[in-house]
């Protein structure tokens, strides 16, 4: 995930020459039985999570088994995926009670952040983290905030841990987008240390997905709640 650039670096009003550490950005055509149907932003490695997490999260597979083909072409900068899909069946969903401490919150997210290898090296990466509750069950990295999600899924899938998913915690802004995602794995909750948008919000409300934002020192908001989630 990470390079070496040569920079001329202003301190003080002395240049020096060094060698800087910057983050990779790759690109993924994605094509769906020949098709091309999304141009994916990531950072390598995990491509194979970053697709199965894509077409699961996106709605064109509701299980590993449901991707039959997949074949990557590396081009460089950019890669080209062609995958292909067949007898898509229908997730079962069951609604899941739990309760987790306050004190658990910051544990977790802590710990999430503590896993931000590439970021504390580069300030160019995102980190976003599955939970059951305990502990990460899963967490991934990218110059992407959307493809931090897209391995998380496709990770779970793979690893068949998915039905053990309650929170999803993430590093940056709380889009519609992430509570969609959200909703399609079947979390619980969405938690930042970070702002939610008003669309998020009532997406979130709607889709009775508890809502956190700005988890940071002793303190976090509730935008909005889950009727089977108590925090104590």
């Amino acid at each position: 995930m990470i390079k070496f650039v040569k920079i001329l670096r202003f301190n003080n009003g002395r240049k020096e020459k060094l060698d800087d550490k910057i983050v990779k950005e790759r690109n993924i055509n994605l094509y769906l039985h020949d098709k091309l149907i999304e141009r994916i932003v990531y950072s390598p490695p995990y491509e194979e999570e970053l697709v199965f997490g894509y077409l699961f999260l996106r709605g064109h597979i509701a299980k590993k088994n449901d991707l039959k083909r997949i074949v990557f072409k590396d081009k460089g900068h950019c890669t080209d995926c062609y995958a292909e899909v067949e007898n898509i069946s229908n997730n079962s969903s069951s609604e899941k009670q739990f309760s987790i401490n306050s004190s658990k919150l910051f544990v977790l997210m802590k710990e999430l952040l503590s896993k931000s290898v590439v970021f504390k090296q580069t300030g160019g990466t995102h980190i976003s983290g599955l939970s059951d509750g305990q502990k990460l069950i899963s967490f991934f990295e990218d110059v992407s905030r959307q493809s931090t999600i897209f391995k998380l899924a496709g990770d779970t899938i793979l690893t068949d841990k998915l039905s053990d998913a309650i929170i999803l915690f993430t590093s940056g802004r709380i889009s519609e987008t992430a509570v969609q995602y959200a909703k399609r794995l079947g979390v619980m909750a969405v938690i930042s240390r970070s702002a939610p948008t008003d669309f998020a919000i009532d997406m979130a409300k709607d889709a009775n997905i508890m809502l956190i934002g700005f988890l940071r020192g002793s303190r976090f908001n509730i935008y909005s709640t889950n009727k089977n989630l108590k925090i104590i």
